[in-house]
């Protein structure tokens, strides 16, 4: 009676089991969770985006809690990779389907367009995985970023398999979070899974948990701010501006500036060691120390410029 009751038991078990941890591990329970997923499709867009001329647009679908044999599961010519998470002393799971690779690989590639007929259903290549793994990088370097708005948390993505080997210290029956993101290029569009075992996120449970709900309109608003910031630097950064540096100023009579010839010498009161003036356009921004390097006349920045009377007269000698 035991061995015939046991099977039902086991069953019994591992249903419990399950519905104690999707309990536990709701991420309505972790807003900080639901608030760094919410995140992450703009800073993808920004990472994996700029790897094409292709507009991207990443979604978060889905986040739910399942277990790990049910979320690592592989379908056919579908790539994953596990995800080493030093500081939890763990291991995550990024998962690309079919359509996700392909779609990536053709960005990746150079191509303009998909071809309306769509893909054909060939065989997914060792240069697909190849492929796959710059995604999952980049993957990961998008989850760091945003987790880096309650903790800093580097990832290190493993080699590109099609059928996942748990790590010895992990179950089928493990609880887990699984974010389902969808990733669309023009006509078409892909899923990627992360897959989150519950003890990885032991060590800052309490950190996700206390997560002000309103943290996410919060942290929104800054990472568009910063988003847009980086973008202003960056093409700051880029423009060409003109520098004059000013040795000396003086007034010169129009009579002698009228006998000026190829030859004539203009005396100036300034020595090799006074300061010269770097203006940009009309504003003058510091105050340099005159010197040579290698052949040429150097400018090593002293100070900010001073726009006191004493500072402006000392240099123009009046």
């Amino acid at each position: 009676m035991t061995a015939e009751a046991s099977p039902d038991l086991a069953v019994a078990h591992k249903a419990l089991e399950r519905a104690l941890s999707a309990g536990q591990n709701r991420p309505d329970r972790l807003p900080g969770l639901q608030m760094i997923f919410n995140q992450l499709p703009r800073v993808m867009v920004e990472e994996v985006g700029s790897l094409s001329s292709l507009p991207l647009r990443v979604h978060l679908v889905d986040l739910s809690a399942s277990t790990l044999g049910e979320a690592c599961t592989l379908p056919p010519d579908t790539f994953a990779a596990p995800v080493r998470a030093e500081r939890w002393r763990s291991w995550l799971y990024f998962i690309a389907d079919r359509m996700t690779t392909m779609l990536f690989v053709e960005a990746a590639s150079g191509c303009e367009s998909f071809p309306a007929e769509g893909f054909s259903n060939r065989k997914l290549t060792k240069t697909d995985a190849n492929l796959a793994h710059v995604l999952f990088r980049r993957l990961a370097r998008s989850l760091t970023g945003a987790f880096s708005l309650l903790v800093d948390i580097p990832f290190d993505v493993g080699d590109v398999v099609d059928k996942i080997e748990l790590e010895p210290q992990l179950s089928t029956t493990a609880p887990v979070i699984v974010a389902q993101l969808s990733l669309e290029y023009p006509g078409y569009s892909g899923t990627l899974a992360i897959v989150i075992p519950q003890t990885a996120l032991e060590p800052i449970r309490d950190l996700l948990a206390g997560a002000a709900v309103t943290d996410s309109a919060n942290a929104s608003r800054s990472r568009d701010d910063s988003t847009w910031s980086k973008q202003l630097a960056d093409e700051i950064a880029r423009a060409f501006i003109d520098l004059t540096g000013v040795l000396e100023e003086r007034p010169i009579p129009l009579g002698e500036v009228q006998r000026f010839a190829v030859g004539s010498v203009v005396e100036l009161q300034s020595t090799s060691l006074s300061s010269v003036r770097l203006d940009s356009g009309d504003i003058p921004l510091f105050w340099c120390e005159l010197g040579k390097r290698g052949g040429v006349l150097t400018l090593r920045v002293e100070d900010d410029f001073d726009e006191s009377k004493d500072a402006i007269d000392e240099f123009y000698g009046l």
